[in-house]
């Protein structure tokens, strides 16, 4: 029983640092998560100071996962059934999602050179929230998009937060 135990742990610890975040207890090394993350997270940091954006609440551990998880499902409702497979990192709790036909999975592994949306924690909830368009969040640096085919990328976001914003 303490072999399997053992051999458990072992096995979580090998999934890499993708496989947890700070929801986790681990701290985020932004240079690490991907190459984007630190540029994002420098102009989110700059939309928080000049109010641009409202900096979000921080909660530890499951509740701060709960209120990611429910973003996530409000972004996953938003996107037509027929939308490409892409991962997205929130770079504030260095969490990887992976979106696909058969749902939303996180603490995905990042997948080289595949569609990747890298974001702010507050821009997804300003975005959910209709206080940013996808286009203005692309302008000011919290939303980035790398990897293959960023067009429709763009195209996919530019659908689920179009460009008319409440205020």
């Amino acid at each position: 029983m303490r072999r399997q135990t053992l051999a458990a742990v072992l096995a979580g610890m090998l999934a890499g640092p993708a496989a947890a975040c700070s929801y986790d207890g681990l701290a985020v090394d932004l240079s690490l998560s991907h190459p984007a993350s630190l540029g994002v997270a420098l102009a989110a940091q700059q939309a928080y100071q000049d109010g641009s954006l409202v900096r979000p609440l921080p909660l530890p551990g499951g509740f701060g996962m709960r209120r990611t998880l429910a973003l996530l499902e409000q972004l996953r409702q938003r996107l037509p059934a027929d939308a490409g497979e892409f991962q997205l990192l929130l770079v504030e709790p260095g969490l990887w999602s992976r979106f696909a036909k058969q749902g939303v999975q996180i603490h995905a592994t990042p997948q080289e050179g595949a569609a990747l949306v890298v974001l702010s924690e507050g821009a997804l909830i300003a975005l959910e929230k209709g206080q940013l368009s996808a286009d203005a969040a692309l302008q000011q640096g919290v939303l980035s998009l790398q990897g293959a085919d960023q067009a429709a990328l763009a195209r996919l976001w530019r659908s689920a937060y179009p460009g008319s914003v409440r205020g």
